[in-house]
């Protein structure tokens, strides 16, 4: 018989794994082009002060100062670059 095929709902997905726009397939958080079609990694989406480090591309928590796979520095613009997008209450 062979191992049950799973439906494409059921596949865990881990962290920072991402599906290509093109083509869909799936691919792992490593990966900066589809490995079926080569198609570009799209922008991640993060949220309050995330970042990806330049050294190594792993996407760190806001409270990281050091690139938890690396160790590479935190770089300086991006800690302030949400500043302005935080929401603030109207007077």
């Amino acid at each position: 018989m062979g191992p049950k095929r799973l439906a494409v709902d059921e596949v865990e997905v881990r962290k920072g794994e991402w599906n290509c726009p093109q083509c869909f397939f799936m691919n792992f958080a490593r990966n900066k082009n589809c490995l079926r079609c080569r198609e570009q990694r799209p922008n991640r989406l993060l949220y309050h002060g995330e970042w990806d480090c330049p050294s190594c591309d792993f996407l760190n928590y806001s409270k990281n100062e050091v690139c938890l796979k690396c160790k590479s520095g935190r770089p300086k613009e991006d800690a302030t670059e949400y500043e302005e997008q935080v929401w603030r209450r109207p007077y």
